[in-house]
């Protein structure tokens, strides 16, 4: 066998590959071998057709097994001796195959970039912070409030503003097919049109009324329509908020007193705000680093992230009540590509600086994390057991991701100058919205998870359509291998034979503005703070 390297550009490479002619020989002469006695010829008995016959009726199926065998056999090894590391399956793009002649494979893959890192120490940065002072204190009680109403039934009482009435109602638009709906809830606002109907109705009253709507109306559909209304009172209550004191916080917990309350709430913002504004120094970390250190990506990792996407995105979708089949899935992906690309971006670079700095996660705080989810959701089953079902699944290696991506920020946020900016409610909203300008949606990103050996290669269910094809792959006659095993990320145990796996795993990038609660970088929707990847299934 010989081999030569073909380089296509900084991660995407081709290998040539010949195999002596003897070797084809005698790959056909196993396989034809292995299906005579399965094939049923009409006018031959059972195992006894001649191999020209057999050769002639099944060429396709006995050339594409030959081939499947050579590339197999050959194709890892005839890689690494030519210099190069797959981290993808090879997309086959020449195959020259005929018994008894040398047969020539030439086969495109994917390999790790190589990072040249920027100088990511002594960073000049700004930590906005949420300042928490008494209006956001009191903003935050009065939501407790709020959410602490209860409301009392009225059971002599007649519709009045600021009650709670529910109610069926039927309505028949102006030349439209009548609706009815039942059990709906509305507080009653004494200034709607509406509203002003059901006044002074008492429970199991009926009333019939028409209103039209103004010609302008938002619902084009009804614009100047009359719709004919009936409704049923069928109950009636009043809103009853807790007072803001002494006796509202003792409800809310082991609180003595108001007072107690509130040191609590403000500890826990003060956390938040804290959380947040890190979570936004990472952000900004990355992105600046990310602009100093431009370098292609492998496309096969960028196709698995956009699997990511598809995925939880059906997830979505279903959970909606949607069928994710409806969803066009090509046009999301490619709505989803630049947010993909970077997030595979980000987890190189991340990777690169981690073992640049030596940096690693010891089985201990492994194991630590695990016990504490354990006594967090009241796990019974034993650490062991729990521990090899999580290493069975990807979550432990999820896991060491997680703690090595937060230390890796911890280690750049440790060389970096900081200086802390503390906004004001106005300001801070400000930043929000500015931030939601600029990110149309929050992407996951594949942060790093690896050790120094690199992140842990496996291969992902994704999402509709499949990965992205391969480019410039040749599609002809002489094309027999699988198409849909072309160009997807290599499983761990065929990486563990032939090269140090090279792909970083699924982090989050960190929040931006959203919720202060979150703040480290975790992965997605599928690692949430203090959590272990089990979310993730």
């Amino acid at each position: 066998m010989s081999a030569t390297l073909h380089h296509q550009s900084p991660t995407r490479k081709a290998v040539e590959v010949t195999v002596p002619a003897s070797e084809v020989s005698a790959v056909f002469n196993e396989v034809v071998a292995k299906i005579t006695p399965k094939v049923r010829i009409p006018g031959f008995r059972p195992g006894k057709a001649p191999r020209p016959v057999l050769m002639q009726k099944y060429a396709r199926e006995i050339q594409s097994d030959v081939a499947q065998q050579l590339v197999e056999k050959h194709f890892w090894k005839a890689a690494q001796e030519a210099g190069a590391q797959p981290i993808s399956h090879p997309s086959i793009e020449k195959l020259d195959l005929k018994e008894g002649t040398d047969a020539v494979f030439r086969a495109q893959f994917d390999v790790a970039p190589e990072v040249a890192l920027p100088d990511y120490k002594g960073m000049v940065l700004t930590k906005k912070k949420r300042a928490v002072d008494e209006a956001t204190l009191l903003e935050h009680l009065e939501g407790l409030r709020q959410r602490a109403v209860k409301h009392l039934p009225v059971e002599d009482g007649v519709v009045a503003a600021g009650l709670v009435v529910t109610c069926d109602i039927r309505v028949k638009p102006q030349g439209l097919k009548a609706k009815a709906y039942q059990d709906q809830v509305l507080e009653i606002d004494g200034t709607r049109p509406f509203d002003a109907e059901l006044m002074g109705l008492k429970i199991d009253e009926k009333k019939a009324f028409t209103l039209t709507h103004p010609a302008d109306d938002a619902n084009t559909i009804l614009a100047g329509k009359t719709l004919a209304y009936e409704v049923l009172v069928k109950d009636l209550r009043r809103k009853e908020v807790p007072v803001l004191g002494d006796e509202f916080a003792k409800d809310m917990g082991a609180f003595e007193n108001l007072e107690a309350l509130k040191d609590a709430v403000r500890k826990d913002l003060e956390e938040a705000a804290e959380r947040d504004a890190v979570a936004r120094l990472h952000a900004t970390m990355l992105d600046t680093l990310l602009e100093a250190a431009p370098f292609e990506v492998p496309r096969s990792m960028v196709g698995l992230q956009l699997d990511d996407y598809c995925q939880e995105f059906a997830q979505h979708v279903a959970r909606q009540g949607m069928d994710p089949k409806k969803v066009n899935w090509q046009a999301y992906r490619q709505y989803r590509l630049n947010d993909a690309e970077r997030a595979v971006r980000s987890g190189y670079l991340l990777q690169a600086i981690g073992n640049g700095e030596s940096i690693e996660v010891p089985d201990a705080d492994i194991d630590a994390e695990i016990r504490a989810f354990m006594s967090e959701n009241q796990v019974q089953q034993p650490f062991e057991a729990f521990k090899a079902e999580m290493e069975r699944r990807g979550n432990a290696t999820e896991i060491k991701g997680r703690l090595r991506t937060d230390r890796i920020f911890d280690r750049l946020l440790a060389t970096a100058k900081i200086t802390e900016e503390l906004l004001d409610k106005a300001a801070f909203e400000a930043l929000v919205e500015l931030e939601r300008k600029r990110e149309a949606g929050i992407p996951v990103n594949r942060f790093d998870a690896g050790g120094l050996e690199g992140g842990d290669l496996e291969g992902q269910e994704g999402g509709e359509p499949a990965a992205v094809a391969s480019a410039e792959h040749v599609h002809g006659p002489e094309c027999d291998h699988d198409h849909e095993a072309e160009d997807k990320p290599v499983k761990k145990t065929a990486l563990k034979k032939t090269a140090p796996k090279a792909e970083p795993e699924v982090e989050e990038k960190p929040k931006k503005a959203t919720k202060a609660a979150k703040a480290e970088p975790e992965a997605g929707e599928k690692l949430k703070a203090k959590k272990t990847p089990t979310a993730k299934k």
